[in-house]
């Protein structure tokens, strides 16, 4: 019942499905998913930490996506009949179940609220793809990073859903991943921002302070930017 699409599945049927279900366990680092593979079928989060991420054709990465568990990934492929849109990696070790996309269709079929559920959870992922697009356009890094940050500590669910404990853990090679930039332009930001009084930087950890001067910043054009 974790899994947002089956929450509103009576016991019979969260049987049945539960038969279907495949489990694998992996450790950290490990690639779960490929971009550009065939579909096999709905995978979620039984337990750990995955990022979805896409990879340019000079091995940059851009992570789209952190998921904790109950959250699903490879959702659209199981809809639309295409391949694997990005690629999935473990964060952490991790265990990740996988629906076969026939049982998620005959699902989706039956059960209406199946499918109120599975458009709730695209809404708002379009939603927040959007808003990623909009970030990646219209603000330098300092802002970005500064938003991420301040998204983080509110516990929005924008970039990490179901991961909110990730925020305080992430590195800096993660946050340059997740704005689109990278380490060294990062590691500028973040020193601006405990400057200012905004985050203290702990050992793989960065600690919120002051929320207010994190917005500022996330409305800001200052500099460093790439």
């Amino acid at each position: 019942r974790q899994v947002q699409y089956f929450a509103g599945l009576d016991a019979d049927a969260l049987t049945r499905l539960s038969a279907q279900v495949r489990e694998r366990k992996y450790e950290v680092g490990e690639t779960v998913l490929t971009e550009g593979e065939p579909c096999e079928g709905l995978y979620f989060v039984v337990s750990g930490r995955v990022k979805v991420y896409k990879l340019s054709s000079d091995g940059k990465e851009q992570v789209l996506r952190i998921l904790g568990p109950g959250r699903t990934f490879n959702d659209v492929p199981v809809f639309d009949g295409g391949p694997n849109p990005g690629s999935i990696a473990t964060m952490e070790p991790s265990t990740i179940g996988m629906v076969p996309r026939a049982a998620v269709l005959a699902l989706v079929e039956k059960h209406p609220q199946v499918a109120k559920a599975v458009s709730r959870v695209l809404a708002s992922r379009m939603r927040a793809l959007t808003l990623m697009i909009e970030d990646l356009a219209l603000r330098g890094v300092m802002a970005r990073v500064a938003k991420l940050l301040l998204d983080c500590s509110r516990g929005h669910e924008t970039l990490m859903e179901g991961a909110g404990g990730a925020c305080a853990r992430l590195t800096q090679h993660q946050i340059a991943t997740m704005t689109g930039s990278v380490r060294e332009v990062v590691q500028r930001a973040l020193k601006t921002l405990e400057n200012d009084g905004a985050i203290r930087l702990e050992r793989a950890r960065v600690v919120v302070l002051d929320q207010a001067i994190l917005e500022r910043w996330s409305e800001s054009s200052g500099s460093p930017r790439a």
